[in-house]
């Protein structure tokens, strides 16, 4: 019998398919696009020269770990590589003259700035492995002051080389598109909808989003090289920055020996980065490959890049969006009561947890977009002389000490290690304990109420309104009518 004649309020199992959806018709559809939107729409960054053919592999592994633990995130890391490569376009728009001609478009910043293009001088030759990838602020650092040729960009093949090819993309973002407009169509009617097909929703949102801050981004596995020019070395290059740009320049790099250039502290990169340099030492790598390589041999696909303040207004409404969706299975009907309340707490804290994650994130953006570039450099040189200076007058401080004063100096230092987990102790990528601790805390809970409402789309199956199960037209959602 047809559930279009049964009671729509009435409180139904799990349900074969008929000629109305079933079960594992809702099941299979919201899996399908959840795969979509995690894996097909992720554009991870070139890997290194050396890389094995499964490392592409895992580095889109990551991305989709990354999105299904929070969209959200891939949204902020998609949101500032295209802040970059626009910012990258506009500077040789400024400057067309150092262009020779060629047209910089958007796929070609991001073709830079993903890693694909690794600099090659004769004191880090790609033949030793020396080689680094540069960003496309770099680039345009290195044409600007002729350290490098402004090459032929047509003959990076950058739409031969990419595999990412139209139809998916097409795919993708119809399959997103066509679900949400039958679950709109169903809410017109008046048809009650599962929490996996909000969360599912919640997923089509953001890869709206994502796919239009991505439009132009290629995926690209192995990068190519660019030689410097008169074969002069990098570290030429660095004492040219040092008598003009960069006065102040040190002897010591952590990244990559260009990362004077352009590199400044972002707040959420250097918190991002503390987990995720956690996790490595835990030997949990599924949300990022570590990089043992000195220089960096290639880009992480989940670094966080600041944006401008101008792009705040329209990141603002996606988080918004995206945070309150949760919140409209309020009133949805659960097969138990306490599944209905631990829903209301998980999503009010995501919902909160997001927003307030979105204003630290605009403080730290505007902080860093208001400060200039000289003010916020860090001088390793004078982290240095500070660190031998505080050294120093620990050393003459402890030997003063009793033996259980010298005891508690040192668990003092063994927390205040806790502060920097970057392997080579990245001045930039230090965090306080006074924000690790709270943000820990929260992030923890973020997690829990996550799993949670993964967990409860998928349990809630087993009892639901009959109405769930009711079809619109499935060809044409708006027409009236069932099938």
């Amino acid at each position: 019998m047809s559930l279009n004649a049964s009671d729509p309020y009435q409180i139904v199992g799990w349900q074969t398919t008929s000629d109305d959806r079933g079960s594992l018709d809702i099941l299979w559809s919201c899996l399908v696009t959840l795969l979509l939107c995690c894996w097909v729409s992720t554009y991870p960054n070139a890997g290194s020269p050396s890389d094995k053919w499964y490392h592409p592999l895992l580095d889109k592994f990551n991305l989709a770990i990354i999105t299904f633990l929070g969209p959200d995130f891939l949204f902020g890391i998609a949101l500032g590589q295209f802040a970059s490569a626009r910012e990258s376009v506009k500077a040789f728009r400024r400057d067309s003259h150092l262009t020779k001609g060629f047209k910089w478009r958007s796929i070609h910043a991001f073709f830079v700035d993903m890693g694909c293009l690794h600099l090659t001088a004769p004191d880090y030759s790609c033949n030793d492995g020396r080689s680094f990838p540069i960003n496309a602020e770099q680039f345009y650092y290195l044409v600007k002051y002729n350290h490098i040729d402004f090459p032929n960009v047509e003959n990076w093949d950058i739409q031969a080389r990419n595999s990412v090819d139209t139809l998916s993309r097409i795919i993708t973002v119809f399959q997103a598109l066509w679900f949400t407009i039958k679950e709109v169509a169903r809410v017109k009617k008046g048809y009650p909808i599962t929490t996996l097909e909000l969360t599912t929703l919640s997923f089509c949102f953001i890869t709206f989003a994502i796919s239009i801050l991505w439009y132009h981004k290629p995926s690209i596995t192995k990068p190519q090289f660019i030689a410097t020019k008169d074969s002069r070395t990098v570290q030429h290059i660095r004492e040219c920055a040092k008598r003009t740009t960069h006065p102040g320049l040190s002897s010591t790099y952590y990244r990559t020996p260009l990362e004077f250039v352009g590199r400044r502290r972002f707040g959420i990169d250097a918190h991002w980065s503390y987990y995720v340099n956690l996790a490595h030492k835990m030997r949990v790598n599924f949300v990022s490959r570590p990089i043992t390589r000195d220089p960096w041999d290639r880009v992480p696909s989940d670094m966080w890049i600041c944006p401008g303040p101008w792009y705040a207004p329209a990141a603002a409404i996606v988080l918004i969006v995206f945070s309150s969706m949760f919140l409209f299975a309020w009133n949805f009907t659960f097969p138990t009561q306490t599944e209905k309340v631990m829903w209301r707490i998980c999503s009010a804290y995501h919902a909160a947890f997001s927003i307030y994650g979105g204003i630290y994130y605009a403080i730290e953006m505007f902080r860093l977009n208001r400060t200039t570039k000289s003010s916020t450099e860090l001088s390793p040189n004078r982290s240095d002389d500070r660190d031998s200076q505080d050294a120093e007058s620990q050393q003459t401080t402890t030997e003063r000490l009793s033996a259980n004063h010298r005891r508690l100096s040192r668990a003092l230092q063994r927390t205040r290690a806790w502060r920097n987990l970057s392997e080579n102790q990245d001045p930039l990528m230090e965090v306080p304990l006074r924000i690790i601790v709270p943000i820990t805390i929260t992030c923890f809970f973020y997690v829990f109420c996550r799993a949670y409402i993964y967990l409860e789309d998928l349990i809630t199956l087993r009892a639901q309104p009959a109405g769930v199960y009711l079809t619109v037209n499935k060809f044409l959602p708006f027409l009236p009518g069932g099938v």
